[in-house]
């Protein structure tokens, strides 16, 4: 399977060599490194070019995760695409375990893995916030997903705010599509006071967008099933 890599910048200059790194350290052959530059204003141009011809470079203006990620996906030339966020990490078998995954069971069109979360910030941990980590496929970061899948339910939604994960994960999971996991930690996920998955509030109200759209299809469907019945 040859793996495609998927990476929205903005403004990532603070973290975004060492989840490059991380990226060009996968144990297993990466087909193609596809970066959107989604309007940095810092020094993560400087960064990009100083890794050559390593990396495919797209640069837009500000348009938001979601879109830059689908311009990476109307790029992908590969059998599988992965994604990563600017500031998270890949442990170096990642890739291989989760391609093995898919090569295991051809009827799984996502394989999922582990999710650690790397704390960064001044203020104590509250237990409780560990649950996230039992909801590992919110995270794409931690998801090995061929191809297809995106032929089947189109691009990342783009009017959700920081969501576009979440409504992925309901939308897969609204079409059935099957999943094989892999008790590897396939992502260090970073949670900083510049993240905004650290501002619950901004991350709450985008939640219940995602949650909206989500009962918005399920209830468009039943109205299509219920008049296929009459």
């Amino acid at each position: 399977m040859k793996a495609s890599v998927i990476m929205p910048v903005y403004n990532g200059s603070q973290y975004l060599a060492a989840a490059f790194e991380s990226v060009l350290a996968q144990t297993y052959p990466l087909h193609e490194i596809i970066v959107i530059d989604d309007g940095s204003t810092d020094s993560s141009p400087d960064i990009l070019r100083s890794y050559g011809d390593r990396l495919r470079v797209t640069r837009q203006d500000n348009q938001g995760i979601a879109a830059a990620r689908n311009v990476g996906l109307r790029q992908v030339t590969g059998d599988v695409i992965n994604f990563i966020d600017q500031d998270d990490l890949w442990p170096a078998g990642r890739t291989e375990a989760l391609v093995r995954a898919l090569q295991s069971d051809p009827d799984a069109l996502v394989a999922a893995g582990q999710v650690e979360i790397l704390w960064e910030r001044s203020q104590p941990q509250n237990p409780l916030d560990n649950f996230e980590t039992a909801v590992r496929e919110f995270y794409v970061g931690s998801l090995c997903i061929r191809k297809e899948v995106f032929e089947l339910l189109g691009p990342f939604h783009t009017g959700i705010g920081y969501a576009d994960d979440t409504d992925f994960l309901m939308r897969r999971r609204e079409a059935n599509i099957k999943t094989a996991y892999v008790d590897d930690v396939t992502l260090r996920y970073r949670l900083h006071e510049s993240n905004t998955s650290f501002h619950r509030s901004v991350t709450n109200a985008h939640l219940m967008a995602a949650l909206r759209e989500s009962l918005r299809r399920r209830r468009k469907k039943e109205g299509q099933q219920r008049d296929a019945r009459s």
